[in-house]
């Protein structure tokens, strides 16, 4: 009797001091890290009241505001992570020596979402055509970035029963092989960094972290300058590196997983490099403008200010549809825009993504725009019926033609594009 006593003292001095720092917040507790949705308390109403629903979110908010709850969130999480290796962060693989690796990288890595050859080929030859008009009718250079995976990156560190369904093609590997022979300008950063894997002084992929390194997206950033200014001949500055300073704890996103496991204890990790760095620039001539097309691996050119350094504006379309930065300031998306006259008043397209969305590269971007100043033009189809009803223009079209060494419905396609682009430009400026 005495000890159900004391129990019942126990459980309730427990909920009393719950319930306390519910209400006043006195004893500081840490809040959760990564999507916390806000929760605020239910209005009643009689409807509420009698269809339970306000019995329901009552009880949830509750739960969510309960006194030292992110505490115990992160105890309930650390025991499952010890035990079991059980991570409560959405689709998180506890790799081998609890490397952190994202589903969709590992089941992209082992061909899981593999395309289809017909689909990437289509793909290729509209990001070839593409590239072709944009550079030869509006002087627009275009640019795709293969930036490195983790499932790439660390083979060794993927769960044995992923390797089960593992595929005989990847879509990043025949995109790159496609790439190549259709001449189709791009970077390859994922077999660049495994060449350097086993050579690097530092760490070129965190093992708590989604996206490269920041040392290893300082190398990446300075190999883009320098393609940049040889391939296009663009006003890019030098990336200057003064030191290299170690850290054992973990700076901007390099551990952006480990933060979201919420855990008592985090996962450790090596020390990780962090350069200090400086930039030469020809201040004589202007900046060059960029659009950016892609995923989150965009960021960390622009938060570290590589983006600012290297180009007047900051324009960045995430997934082909949210707007940056105007979105951080109100939602802004690609079809607010006047589409194909923002992508002419570029002086270059580039398109950045991981693997895991390689199924798509540039997330219809290169559809669309395809579409609106390609074959799929309107006003396009006008000027070659133009060209074609012209006897003077028509001839002057077939003597390029010849000095060029194509066809006559090829050059008559070429300078309807032209003549469409200069219409949709309204004069743009270079």
């Amino acid at each position: 009797m005495i000890a159900k006593r004391r129990l019942f003292i126990i459980m309730l001095f427990l909920l009393s001091v719950f319930a306390v720092q519910m209400k006043t917040g006195m004893i500081h507790s840490k809040g959760l890290e990564g999507f916390v949705p806000k929760d605020s308390l239910p209005s009643f109403t009689n409807e509420s009241w009698m269809n339970g629903t306000y019995q329901s979110t009552y009880s949830n908010h509750i739960n969510n505001t309960l006194g030292f709850r992110s505490d115990l969130v992160r105890l309930y999480n650390q025991i499952d992570f010890s035990l079991f290796r059980i991570p409560h962060a959405n689709k998180i693989v506890v790799g081998k020596k609890d490397y952190l690796i994202a589903q969709q990288y590992i089941e992209a890595s082992l061909g899981y979402d593999f395309a289809g050859k017909d689909v990437i080929d289509r793909s290729v030859e509209l990001m070839k055509a593409l590239q072709d008009t944009l550079e030869q009718t509006a002087k627009v250079h275009f640019l795709v970035l293969f930036v490195p995976d983790k499932g790439t990156f660390y083979p060794e560190a993927i769960p044995g029963r992923y390797l089960k369904k593992k595929q005989p093609l990847t879509n990043y590997a025949y995109y790159v092989e496609r790439c190549k022979a259709a001449g189709v300008n791009f970077i390859d950063y994922n077999a660049w960094f495994l060449k350097m894997k086993d050579t690097s002084r530092f760490i070129l992929y965190p093992k708590t972290g989604i996206h490269w390194s920041t040392y290893g997206s300082t190398l990446a950033i300075d190999s883009l300058m320098n393609y940049l200014r040889l391939k296009f001949g663009l006003n890019i500055p030098k990336l200057g590196i003064d030191s290299i300073s170690m850290s054992r704890t973990a700076k901007y996103e390099d551990d952006d997983i480990g933060r979201t496991l919420n855990l008592i204890r985090p996962v450790s990790y090596p020390p990780l490099a962090y350069p200090a760095f400086h930039f030469v620039a020809d201040t004589t001539k202007p900046k060059p403008r960029a659009l950016f097309v892609g995923d989150s691996f965009y960021w960390q050119l622009y938060y570290t200010g590589f983006i600012d350094h290297m180009f007047s504006n900051k324009e960045f379309w995430y997934y082909n549809k949210d707007v940056y930065p105007e979105t951080f300031n109100a939602p802004k998306s690609t079809n607010q825009l006047n589409y194909i006259k923002e992508v002419l008043s570029q002086d270059l397209v580039v398109l950045i993504q991981t693997n895991a969305g390689y199924g798509n590269v540039g997330y219809g971007f290169v559809q669309q725009a395809w579409q609106e100043m390609g074959e799929g033009s309107g006003l396009v189809k006008e000027f070659e019926t133009q060209i074609r009803n012209s006897p003077e223009w028509f001839e002057k079209v077939k003597q390029k033609a010849a000095q060029g060494k194509i066809t006559v419905d090829e050059q008559v396609h070429l300078d309807a594009v032209f003549m469409a682009n200069q219409e949709l430009m309204n004069g743009k400026t270079k």
